[in-house]
């Protein structure tokens, strides 16, 4: 059992613990994923079976899509509604042309500061463990592309706070729990992310996710490691798969290929990725 399966994580568990549930259910050895949802996120997740576990790299640098809620009025320690409030205001009223400004003004190149609560590493040690013990350290921004954002729902106001939903599509490694405090600030107030859904991840889509209940009845199709990728493929002749199943390199003149990535198949099964250098290409991963 080799490929990749899209699942609808629910609300409240963390995707490790979503991916032991399907270990368990399927008896598999081996199993990760492409892209970890915080418990309060639901939507996508890519999830690798035994093999597919080997194109981790390859698909968590995908671009995601999202649908989140924001809260404007109050900020919380981890950018999101489980933290402790740390700054409030009242808000009575929003202008949506300036909110849609601000929002339109954050659409394309952009550096983002990582939360603390998150899982990036820094001396050894990942920063929520710091931001437990009340720690707060320097960290560096990073480049991130947001390449649509946009609000879709009116604005509403409950308890002297205002909230509005956006979709977003956004290059890897953006936090959209940030995303809302950055728009909070842009329009002078505290803000944090109350909700979110992640509707697609590279080419996989809420749409044809599976629930953790059709894992568990056995309803689901796992989507072959070929198919799972957006690079070019190339169809091998049994001359070149001699060579690419040993991970040789390839001249680029041989495939007449131009492209930095390509995956390489042999009778409609996926056997290497190869990273252009030059005028070759040379194996970064080999199913034997």
């Amino acid at each position: 059992m080799n490929g990749i399966l899209v699942i609808n994580k629910p609300v409240g568990l963390t995707s490790h613990q979503v991916i032991t549930k399907i270990k368990k259910i399927l008896n598999i050895k081996k199993i990760g994923h492409a892209g970890t949802l915080d418990p309060l996120a639901s939507g996508v997740l890519v999830v690798l079976i035994n093999d597919a576990t080997k194109l981790s790299d390859f698909l968590i640098s995908e671009d995601k899509e999202y649908i989140a809620t924001i809260a404007i009025g109050t900020s919380t320690t981890t950018e999101d509604a489980t933290g402790e409030i740390v700054g409030q205001v009242k808000v009575s009223h929003l202008d949506e042309k300036e909110v849609d400004r601000v929002l339109e003004t954050m659409i394309g190149e952009n550096y983002q500061i990582p939360p603390m609560f998150s899982a990036i590493k820094l001396q050894g040690q990942k920063l929520y463990e710091l931001a437990r013990k009340g720690e707060t350290i320097e960290r560096t921004p990073r480049k991130i592309m947001i390449y649509s954002l946009k609000r879709i729902s009116p604005i509403t106001y409950l308890d002297n706070q205002a909230y509005f939903s956006f979709r977003t599509e956004v290059s890897k490694g953006t936090y959209i729990r940030t995303l809302c405090t950055d728009i909070g600030k842009a329009l002078n107030y505290p803000a944090h992310m109350k909700e979110l859904v992640r509707t697609k991840s590279g080419k996989f889509t809420l749409e044809n996710a599976y629930d953790l209940e059709d894992i568990e009845n056995k309803k689901f199709q796992l989507i072959p490691m070929d198919d799972a990728l957006t690079i070019p493929k190339v169809s091998l002749t049994s001359e070149l798969y001699s060579k690419v199943k040993n991970g040789q390199k390839i001249a680029s003149c041989d495939i007449n290929m131009t492209s930095d990535l390509i995956a390489f198949t042999y009778q409609n099964q996926l056997v290497a990725i190869y990273k252009k250098q030059n005028n070759y290409y040379k194996a970064e991963r080999v199913w034997n």
